[in-house]
Formats: structure tokens, C-alpha cells, sequence
């Protein structure tokens, strides 16, 4: 079960990418994007954490300090990814973000973790696959590839917030997805913005997509092992660079495809020796 959990939200996650690269490509603000997205996602996630964890606590400042703080990022990081899909190809974009996992371990070490020689290398060895991923002929970087890296350090710290905070897991996604849409609400309602008609199912099965994957990880790491967990849930880089490469035809250079190949074995043994 942990392994269908965890691909799960590999490939929940996967195709919310493909939507959210589809609207981006429409020229509709950023902030019209988030905050209905973000909106769904929390009006699907928030009900189910009601039923499942029945508002069990710790209801403190500091326990609720970790949450808000991956609301804050998480919207940054969705921010630039949208900046990255706008721009980039999807098969680029999603094995750089990937590398979140990887750059949590090293957030980790500041909070006292000490992680083996192993998955110091496997770090290294992602960097590596991401730089061949980012280099473009012709181009100093890929299109969308800076954003898509300050967006994985964004989302790298989300994780360690995630994974800091001392509420059950479908609360902590609930409140984080909440914070979310409360911060970029200001930027929201400057513009005021209904969907385009084009957009609002692709908006509407992104914000469900995106909760699926919260809650399918959620009972995978209950279910545990969390390893397994983790390094079927980071496959989403490998199901979205398939879905870009074969059902979008996206077509890349040799060097961009290795990079894909080693960053993407560089994740899945980082979460496995998690």
C-alpha cells in the first residue's frame, strides 16, 4: 500500500504540472492562478483532515509556527514555478524541481541531522545532473531552469517545515495550503480575476491533483516505511519528464536527457538511503 500511495502522488503530482504548465501558457496573472488553485486545494484537503484527524493538537504558537512557514515558502515556490513552466519545457522544468528532496537533507543539517557519505554524494551527483539539465546550446542557461532551481530551494524548505511540524500530516497540508491562499490573497484581489473559461478546468483538476498527492503521501509515510514513501513519491520528476517527452513530444538535447537520467537515479537513491 505505501508504494501505491507513494506513486500516487507521483503522478497526482505529475499531471497538476501539466495543467499548471497549460494555464501558464495562456498569459493569465500569477496571482489569479494561486490563488485559485491553492484554493481547491484547500477546500479538498481541509475537510478530509476534519475527518481524519479530528482537530487533534498540539494547537500552540510553536506548533503552529512550522506550517505557516511552509504556507509562506510554498507560494514562492509556486510563484516561480509558474515562472519556470511559462517558460521552459516540462521535461527540463521537473527534474530540477525534484531535486527538493536532496536540498531538504542539506536544510536538515542546520537543525542537527547528519547525513551519511552516501547521500552526500547522491547530492553531488544530482547537482551535476541538473547543471547538464539547465545548459542549453546556443542558450547560457535552458528556458525556465534559474527559476525552476530557486524554485527547488524554495520547495526544499517547505519540506523541512513539512517536516518539522508536530501536528498530524493532514492538518499540517490543510493549514499550509491555507496560509497559502491568506498570503497571496492581497496580490489576488488587486486584479480580482475569474478563470478564463479555458482555464477552469485545468485549474479546477490542478488544485484537486495537487491535494490527491498531499493526502496519498500523507497515508503513504503513516503507513510507512517513510523511505519508501519518499522515493516513490519523488518519481513525480520522472512521471512529469515522461509525460513532457513522449506525450508532449517535447524534444531536447543529448546532454539535457543524460542530465534528466542521472538526476532523476540521484533522487530516487536519496530516498531510498533516507
Amino acid at each position: 500500500m505505501t508504494v501505491l500511495f507513494g506513486l500516487g502522488t507521483a503522478f497526482a503530482w505529475a499531471f497538476a504540472n501539466v495543467f499548471t504548465q497549460q494555464v501558464t501558457r495562456t498569459k493569465t496573472k500569477p496571482a489569479v492562478i494561486m490563488f485559485w488553485v491553492l484554493s481547491v486545494t484547500t477546500a479538498a484537503v481541509l475537510p478530509l483532515a476534519l475527518i481524519v484527524d479530528h482537530l487533534e493538537g498540539p494547537w500552540t504558537v510553536a506548533g503552529l509556527a512550522w506550517p505557516v512557514a511552509a504556507g509562506v515558502l510554498a507560494d514562492i515556490g509556486f510563484f516561480l514555478l509558474l515562472r519556470a513552466l511559462s517558460k521552459g519545457s516540462l521535461s527540463v522544468i521537473a527534474p530540477i524541481i525534484a531535486m527538493e528532496g536532496g536540498l531538504a537533507t542539506i536544510f536538515s543539517i542546520a537543525l542537527g541531522e547528519r547525513p551519511s557519505a552516501l547521500v552526500y554524494a547522491l547530492i553531488l551527483v544530482a547537482v551535476i545532473g541538473a547543471v547538464l539539465v539547465a545548459l542549453e546550446p546556443g542558450r547560457r542557461t535552458a528556458a525556465g531552469a534559474p527559476e525552476a532551481i530557486l524554485a527547488a530551494v524554495t520547495y526544499a524548505g517547505v519540506l523541512v517545515s513539512l517536516g518539522q511540524s508536530e501536528l498530524p500530516d493532514l492538518t499540517t497540508v490543510g493549514i499550509t495550503r491555507g496560509v497559502s491562499v491568506l498570503v497571496i490573497l492581497p496580490a489576488f484581489l488587486l486584479v480580482r480575476q475569474l478563470p478564463r473559461r479555458v482555464n477552469v478546468y485545468p485549474i479546477l483538476w490542478c488544485g484537486l491533483l495537487d491535494a490527491v498527492g498531499f493526502v496519498c503521501f500523507a497515508f503513504a509515510a503513516s503507513i510507512g516505511p517513510l523511505s519508501v514513501a519518499s522515493v516513490t513519491a519523488t518519481q513525480w520528476g520522472t512521471a512529469a519528464a515522461l509525460i513532457g517527452i513522449i506525450g508532449m513530444r517535447e524534444r531536447l538535447f543529448v546532454n539535457q536527457y543524460i542530465g534528466i537520467a542521472v538526476t532523476l537515479l540521484a533522487v530516487t537513491g536519496l530516498g531510498l538511503a533516507s
